[in-house]
């Protein structure tokens, strides 16, 4: 019984009517076939079931096929980051390329060999020596957030609006009563958080309202969150409404609000600046900005695949924006009733 061979390229060539070269052009998104080439040669590939082969690709193209993703300390406890992830790994697969998760390594251990095409480094932070090995050797970096102004510019950048939406939630507590809109950030500079304090910074300053900023150490997030939430209700001026950023976070600051006496959702508002489905359940559902993680996840990747075939040319870095959402529930409703749970 004769054994069936594998599907080439020339075959999937041969069935759209067209040369090898262009068949290649129009399976790897390159320029110079035309749109109606592609489509056929896409057709022609999908009903013999071609598969390219990644490995023989990869050494034509001299790359490993390997795109290392590059997350915070904190981002194995955190199920933004997973989906950020998943997000990342979904477009790679796409494209067949492999991704390889590198959380920041404990203090004092060495970094591994990177052999990869490219870095994603999602969440950069100032001041990290692991960052700056990983950005020494000159390989394409992608951030998702915006990237420290410590460190080299980057060939692409994912980011979301998270100023208008930090405004969007004060704007929302002022007009159910809220007078005194605390923040709790996590200590260590980011881009996303310093955006987030910044605008609540502008925010306070253009009405007059002064600024109640408690910092919390990632690493004890609990008992730092706690302590944080009793100095704002604990204040001779106490805090009416907090947004708490780090995610998870905003759970501590519901369980230290019962110790004063207060109702959330009622005389305090609370806020989460990360969404995840815990919070569509809790008692009371907790109002948080949705940042669409696994969106994120595959633009940083979808730039990343843009940036490896065409920074050969010098374009210039590119840039893409995410939509982010707040969305209300029963935390933020004030004395006016509930929100229907979304």
């Amino acid at each position: 019984m004769p054994v069936k061979r594998p599907v080439t390229l020339q075959d999937v060539a041969d069935l759209a009517g067209v040369s090898r070269g262009a068949a290649s052009f129009a399976l790897t998104d390159r320029a110079g076939v035309s749109a109606a080439t592609r489509e056929r040669v896409r057709a022609a590939a999908a009903e013999l079931g071609y598969r390219p082969n990644p490995t023989a690709r990869n050494l034509r193209a001299a790359r490993t096929g390997i795109i290392v993703v590059y997350l915070p300390s904190i981002a194995t406890t955190l199920g933004y980051y997973t989906e950020a992830a998943f997000g990342m790994v979904d477009e790679a697969l796409d494209a067949g390329l492999l991704v390889t998760l590198l959380p920041r390594p404990a203090s004092g251990r060495p970094l591994p060999r990177i052999d990869a095409d490219g870095i994603i480094a999602i969440d950069p932070v100032a001041d990290d020596p692991v960052l700056e090995q990983l950005l020494a050797p000159g390989l394409p970096v992608v951030s998702g957030e915006a990237m420290p102004a410590e460190y080299r510019t980057v060939d692409g950048e994912v980011r979301s609006d998270h100023a208008a939406a930090t405004r969007e939630l004060l704007d929302h507590f002022a007009e159910h009563g809220a007078r005194a809109p605390a923040i709790i950030v996590p200590e260590m500079f980011s881009g996303w958080s310093d955006e987030i304090t910044q605008a609540y910074r502008d925010w306070c300053a253009e009405r007059g309202v002064r600024e109640r900023i408690e910092a919390v150490s990632v690493e004890g997030l609990t008992d730092s969150t706690i302590a944080a939430t009793r100095k704002l209700l604990g204040d001779a001026d106490p805090a009416d409404a907090i947004i708490s950023l780090t995610e998870g976070s905003v759970l501590n600051v519901i369980t230290s609000a019962t110790e004063y006496g207060r109702t959330v959702g009622e005389d305090l508002l609370v806020a989460a600046a990360v969404d995840s489905p815990a919070l569509r359940y809790t008692e009371p559902s907790i109002t948080a900005i949705d940042l669409h993680p696994r969106v994120f996840g595959r633009e940083c990747m979808r730039i990343m695949r843009e940036v490896l075939d065409e920074r050969a040319s010098g374009a210039a870095p590119r840039r893409r924006d995410v939509p982010i959402d707040v969305v209300f529930r029963d935390s933020t409703r004030g004395r006016g009733g509930a929100w229907e749970r979304a």
